[in-house]
C-alpha cells in the first residue's frame, strides 16, 4: 500500500515546475531527482540507522521484537532519535517550527526513511499529518541494499557538518558494511569502500573493525 500511495504522488506531481530538485550520487551517477512531498503517515523509520544501530540491535539481542508497522514500534524508534542527542535535537525542533524542513530527506520507493529519520521524528512531534520533503528512490530497501548502505552511511557519516556520531555507532557500522561487502569483494577492498563511504582513513576503519572484534 505504501508503495501505491507514494508512486501515485510521484505520477501526480512529477510534471510540477514549483518542486525543488536536488542531486544525490546513485549508482556511481550524480542525478538530478525531483523533491516531493510525502505524508509522514506514509513512511517507516529504518531502526537500523546508523545513529542508533547500538540501541536496536541490543533490544534485538534481548528478544525485543521492533516492529515498525506498529504504534509501539514506532514509538520506541521516536523515543531512541531523540535521546540520542537530546540538546541539538531540541535547537532543531525549535528551527524547523520556526522555518520547516530545510534538509530534504531521502527515502525508498516503500517509504523507509534512508536519510532524515532524525528530522521526520522532529517533524512527527510537530505534526503528524504533515509532510516530509524527499527524494524517492526507484528500489525498496531489500532491493538494493548495498547501493543503500552506500548512499546512507556517505550521507550520514561522511559529511563534515554532521552531527558526529558515538564511537560504539560507527564501530558497528563499519563492521555491519564490512558483512554486506566481503561476500563480493576481497577484505581490502571492502575496507577502501567503508573509508570512501564514511570519509575515514582506511587505517581508521581497520581500527574500527579491530575493536568490535575484541568488543
Amino acid at each position: 500500500v505504501r508503495i501505491q500511495k507514494i508512486q501515485e504522488i510521484i505520477e501526480r506531481d512529477k510534471n510540477r515546475t514549483d518542486l525543488l530538485n536536488h542531486e544525490i550520487m546513485w549508482e556511481k551517477q550524480l542525478k538530478t531527482e525531483k523533491v516531493y512531498n510525502i505524508p509522514l503517515s506514509y513512511l517507516l523509520y529504518n531502526k537500523y540507522n546508523g545513529r542508533i544501530l547500538s540501541r536496536t540491535k541490543s533490544l534485538e539481542k534481548q528478544k525485543q521484537e521492533i516492529n515498525l508497522e506498529t504504534d509501539e514500534g514506532r514509538n520506541l524508534i521516536e523515543n531512541l532519535l531523540w535521546e540520542s542527542k537530546v540538546d541539538r535535537n531540541k535547537k532543531t525542533l525549535a528551527s524547523i517550527k520556526d522555518f520547516g524542513q530545510q534538509k530534504v530527506g531521502i527515502i525508498t520507493k516503500d517509504g523507509v526513511i534512508i536519510d532524515g529519520n532524525r528530522r521526520a521524528m522532529l517533524l512527527n512531534k510537530i505534526d503528524r499529518t504533515g509532510y516530509f520533503k524527499a527524494i524517492v528512490l526507484p528500489v525498496t530497501l531489500e532491493e538494493n541494499p548495498i547501493e543503500i548502505e552506500r548512499l546512507e552511511t556517505t550521507y550520514q557519516m561522511g559529511e563534515d557538518e554532521k552531527l558526529r556520531y558515538n564511537p560504539i555507532e560507527k564501530y558497528l557500522k563499519a563492521k555491519q558494511i564490512y558483512d554486506k561487502l566481503t561476500p563480493k569483494l576481497k577484505d581490502t577492498d571492502a575496507i577502501k569502500s567503508i573509508a570512501e563511504w564514511m570519509g575515514e582513513t582506511e587505517g581508521e576503519i581497520k581500527k574500527y573493525l579491530d575493536t568490535m572484534a575484541v568488543m
